[in-house]
């Protein structure tokens, strides 16, 4: 892997925020009791903050690193299009990507990393589409084993905000991503055979 030597104080930083991240989270999940008995609005920002620290040892070593490579390509592979396609319609994906499109998405420069509109622009977005996915997986994996790390001592009500969050944060962003890639694969066979 060659390293750009402009880029590697960007990849120290976000690297050491990751394992800060991982810090945190730790102490967090140590001292959930301090949840205990709290009103359902602190419950949802305790919810939330642990969702966005778990989430956040990935989303920087994915901006640091070519983690998405630790999972075989066959993952990044959508196997059932027509399956796919069937859960994005009945989880209403497309609304998901609009309030993206909306909110976080919003500036075309943003869009423009992950894709330039041309066809040599297809090789990145689909490069970017496996490192997002690989940065929502793997947290939606360990939130659901925190949740029943929480259901275990008794915290139902922070069990129920935190796998919300994490199905909307996490779940929602794999899915749009291998959307994407059924997308992708359809475009590049098509120009194969032009």
């Amino acid at each position: 892997m060659k390293i750009n030597k402009e880029e590697l104080p960007k990849k120290i930083l976000f690297i050491a925020m990751s394992i800060f991240l991982v810090s945190q989270s730790y102490n967090l999940l140590l001292n959930v009791s301090y949840t205990s008995g709290k009103s359902w609005g602190y419950l949802f920002l305790a919810a939330w903050i642990i969702t966005l620290f778990i989430t956040g040892i990935f989303a920087f070593a994915v901006f640091a690193l070519p983690v998405e490579r630790l999972l075989p390509k066959s993952y990044y592979t959508v196997r059932q299009p027509k399956q796919l396609k069937k859960w994005c319609k009945t989880l209403k994906i497309e609304w998901f990507r609009k309030a993206l499109l909306a909110t976080l998405w919003r500036s075309k420069s943003q869009r423009d990393k992950y894709f330039n509109g041309r066809l040599d622009g297809i090789e990145n977005l689909e490069l970017q589409s496996k490192k997002s996915e690989f940065g929502h997986i793997l947290p939606f994996i360990i939130i659901n084993l925190v949740c029943v790390y929480f259901l275990i001592f008794g915290y139902f009500r922070l069990t129920l905000l935190t796998l919300i969050i994490n199905i909307i944060g996490n779940f929602y962003p794999v899915l749009l991503q291998r959307h994407h890639r059924m997308r992708i694969a359809i475009l590049k066979r098509r120009y194969k055979k032009k």
